[in-house]
This record gives C-alpha cells, structure tokens and sequence, in this order.
C-alpha cells in the first residue's frame, strides 16, 4: 500500500527572510501568560471565543495543519475568563515563517454590557522566494468583538496589514501598496494573497463576528493558508445547558514521507454543535468522491448533529458522522457502512450517554471478507489495524470514533472513520 504524503501539495521553500519594521527576529518561545481578571461572573448568554495566528488546509489534497499560537473559550455563560497564547516563530513547512505571534481572548461583564472578544497580533511574514523573488509582509492583526448591552447585540471587527514588500531576484525590495480588503495580491501561477475578510452575522438572540487578516493560496494545488483569525460569539438562547461537540466523516494523522513530519488529515467534512443546541433541528454537512490519489478513495461522506433543550433542565444532543465506503492502497481494502454516532442526554441529577447507532456494514481486504471479533481489534498482517467503536468519555459527554485504521505499511498513517462527539453540561446562570 502506498504511503499517503504530501508530496507535491506544498511548494518548496528555498531562501532568505526578508523582516519588515516591527518585526524581530527571536528563538525563544513566547510564555503565555493569564490576564489579570475579577473571579468569573454568570451571564444571561453563551459566550464563545477563539483566535489563532496560522492553518493551513489543503486542496486538492485535503491535508491540514494545526492552528499556531490558538487560544480558545469554549461556550460558557461565565464571564471574567481569558486565555493567552503567543509562539516567537512558526516555520510553515514549505510556505516560509511567521514572527512573534500572540493570541488573546476574553469574556468580560461590566455593568450591563456583557462582552466576547478575540484578538491576535503577529509581527512578521516571510513567504517562499521563487523564480520571480520573495515575498514579505509586516506586522498583522484582527480583532473580532461581539457586546449585548441596554440596546441590543453589537460587534466589531478589524484587520491590519503594516506592508507588503516584494524583492526580485538581485534586485532591490520593492513595496507594494496594500490593496482595500478584500481585494487579492496575486503572483501569477503561484499565490493570491486577500487581505482584511471580515464576516459579521446577527439575528435575533444571537451574534457572530469574524476577522481574518490574511488569506494566502497557493494557486497550483488550491491549498489556503489563514493567517492571523479572530472570532466572537454570543447567544441568548440558552436555556438550560450548554452543548459542544461535532460530527466528522473522518479525520487522521499520516506522516509526510518527505520529510518525516507528522501532518494531519483534517475533518472532512465535519458539522459542530452550536452550544444552545440545534433547536431540534437536524443539521447536515455532505461531501461527494473525496481522493487522495493512489492512497484513499472516500464514497460519499456526512456529518449529522442534533441538540434541543426543554422543561427545567432537560437536553439532549447527538452527532453523527458517516461514510458509504472507503477504499485505501487502491481497492486492496475496501469497508463499507461506517456510522459513528454519540448520544447524551441531561435530565435533573442524571446524565445518560452512549453510542448507540455505531456500525461498520462489512470489512473487505485483497477480495476476502473479515468480521471483527468480539476483542474490537481486527489485524490483517501487512496491511491494517481495524479498531471498532472506539469510545472515550468525557465530562459531560461521550466520544467515539467508528472504525480507526492504523496502516502497517510504516507510513504511520491512523485514519479515524466515523467521529461524533458530544457535550452537555448545565449552564451557570
């Protein structure tokens, strides 16, 4: 079986950094550290909040890293939280580096007025230097406010780019005049860069607010690198508890047999769970044909999730994530039927979860049909680890993965099938 990789999904790196005013040069890591905040404080809202300085998604290959420097709260009604995180550099394999990135986040209730807030600063970019030169930006920043207050639900959101500053081979740096938002940076046949997408959402009893400052693609394989995300949320629809979690078709880690570095295979495709819940509703993502050539062939794939709360605390949510078939190493191993599928549901002094709906239809490999025994570990020498219905509790909730396959080819590729997870805790209020 061929190793997945990601060979040819990322252009090469091959030079120099080029820093801009404000943006130092530093080795040590960045100590995060807690702002000073009074003893937290319940509120009328859900509350959610979360930056991160780099994430980088594939194309045509649906590879992903994780989010650098990422600082999150989760939904809660307490306000007075923060959270900080900050990293001195960030080498984007294949892309170029990040300087001195910070992310922080906050919920805060001054009065009446009851705020979610997100912001992240970086100090520099250095992107990849090519046959037409290299590419370099300054400080950048996003901010992402959401606020309720005697008048009703408000937000705030901005982005910053200090400079732009392309350097022709042997030739002398050239600054390019930063374009209005929204408005794309292009070299031709190898990257758009977009500057300063914002989104702003409100209807009634709920807000969101996102900014994104930099959104780089890299044109030959459509892979999309977002830079420097600040996103806040708040809702008055939280009735008695508070819902996380999500559904996923699948998701996995492989190595890049390039360069011996761990990647990951992102959910794909995948639907959370807003934390006041669904409203009863069922809420479905669905993806079509997803390939990686020659290492996984993917039928159609979806991720389901359902939250609803009622009565005095009384809630219950599922998700629900599923594939037709897969088919990895090019037909050698073909499973068909996979459905994860997490339950909970909270009623006064009791919480009941479980993960009831969870099957894998049939099992084949070179041809031969196999059943997992009773043990919920299958092994086919050579070839895969098959893991069934593998659960993890967690407070307030319950996680469980379908089927996860383990390759024995060394690639050390772990490909979970089939992921729900859910969480309901009751609200503090």
């Amino acid at each position: 079986m061929k190793r997945l990789a990601l060979r040819g999904a990322l252009l090469a790196m091959l030079g120099s950094v080029i820093l801009l005013p404000g943006g130092p040069s530093h080795a040590a890591p960045v100590v995060p550290t807690k702002a000073a905040a009074a003893a937290p404080r319940p509120t009328d809202f859900g509350l959610h909040a979360m930056g991160y300085g780099t994430a980088i998604k594939g194309g045509d290959i649906p590879l992903s890293s994780g989010a650098t420097g990422y600082a999150h709260i989760s939904c809660t009604t307490l306000a007075g939280l923060n959270r900080s995180n900050g990293l001195a550099q960030v080498e984007l394999p294949g892309l170029g580096t990040i300087e001195t990135l910070d992310t922080k986040v906050a919920t805060i209730k001054r009065g009446k007025k009851v705020t979610s807030i997100a912001r992240h600063s970086l100090a520099g970019i250095t992107l990849v230097e090519t046959e037409l030169g290299s590419l370099a930006l300054g400080a950048v920043s996003s901010k992402a406010k959401v606020w309720h207050d005697g008048s009703g639900f408000h937000s705030e959101v901005d982005s910053q780019v200090a400079g732009i500053v392309l350097t022709p081979p042997g030739g002398d740096p050239q600054v390019i005049e930063i374009p209005t938002p929204g408005q794309p940076v292009e070299i031709p046949g190898l990257l758009r860069i977009t500057l300063g997408e914002s989104k702003v959402t409100k209807k009634p009893g709920f807000i969101f607010a996102r900014a994104q400052a930099l959104l780089i693609e890299i044109l030959p394989t459509k892979t999309k690198v977002k830079v420097a995300l600040s996103r806040a949320r708040m809702t008055d629809d939280v009735v008695n508890s508070i819902m996380s979690g999500y559904a996923a078709g699948l998701k996995g880690k492989v190595l890049n047999t390039g360069d011996d570095t761990i990647v990951t295979l992102g959910r794909t495709p995948t639907r959370p769970i807003p934390c006041e819940g669904t409203n009863g509703e069922v809420k479905a993502t669905k993806t079509v044909d997803l390939n990686i050539p020659s290492a996984i062939e993917v039928g159609v794939a979806q991720a389901k999730v359902f939250g609803t709360q009622w009565g005095r605390r009384r809630a219950r949510a599922w998700a629900e994530g599923s594939i037709a078939s897969v088919s990895l190493g090019g037909g050698q191993l073909v499973i068909e039927g996979i459905k994860g599928r997490a339950n909970v549901k909270r009623v006064p002094g009791k919480l009941v979860r479980n993960t009831r709906g969870t099957a894998t239809l049939s099992i084949t490999a070179d041809g031969e049909q196999h059943t997992i025994p009773p043990s919920g570990v299958l092994e086919i020498p050579g070839l895969a680890k098959l893991e069934e219905n593998v659960t993890t509790m967690i407070r307030g909730g319950i996680e469980v993965v379908a089927l996860r396959v383990t390759l024995l080819d060394g690639a050390g590729a772990v490909i979970d099938l089939g992921v729900a997870r859910v969480q309901v805790k009751k609200a503090i209020r």
